[in-house]
């Protein structure tokens, strides 16, 4: 009688031992299945887009640079650039443009907390920029306010992408693997 007990007093505890740890999977399961949808958007929605401009805006840059870019001071409305202002209002600005839209579109997709300062100050600076043109067609020979931030957006941008990736994949395997 008392084996009986001692056996059925077993079984109970290894069946709420199972049930325990099925439930403790079951939630780190879903916990990975709710980030991977997460990064999942972040990439579609907002990084992936943002990556593909930046790539596609530095490989035109850099192209114009190599072709003999004209200097900055003829990049001003004081003494314009026709194949300068062509590059700058028909390509560059474009995907500035909607660069900074996907910011603000798909800010609650950023990956930080608070706001990251090189997509402040890129922001900042294509909307400066915008007043410039308007400006620079009224004559009114203003300056660009806010300069861009350079290097540190595109890295901030290639970095978060690859960040991003990283995770996905690594999430990805382990769903796999459960």
């Amino acid at each position: 009688m008392q084996t009986a007990v001692i056996t059925a007093s077993a079984s109970v505890i290894v069946a709420v031992l199972v049930f325990v740890l099925n439930q403790r999977g079951q939630v780190r399961q879903e916990r990975r299945q709710a980030r991977l949808s997460r990064i999942n958007s972040q990439l579609r929605e907002l990084y992936g887009p943002l990556h593909a401009l930046v790539d596609i805006n530095e490989r035109i840059w850099e192209s114009l640079r190599a072709s003999g870019l004209p200097s900055k001071e003829h990049r001003q409305p004081a003494a314009p650039s026709e194949h300068w202002r062509r590059w700058r209002d028909h390509a560059l600005m474009p995907a500035n443009l909607k660069m900074r839209d996907l910011i603000i579109e798909h800010a609650d997709l950023l990956i930080e907390i608070d706001f990251p300062k090189p997509l402040q100050d890129f922001c900042a600076h294509v909307t400066s920029y915008e007043v410039f043109l308007f400006d620079e067609e009224e004559r009114l020979g203003t300056q660009v306010l806010v300069r861009h931030p350079g290097s540190a957006y595109v890295e901030y941008v290639r970095n978060s992408f690859a960040r991003l990736k990283a995770e996905q994949l690594q999430l990805l395997r382990m769903t796999d693997l459960a």
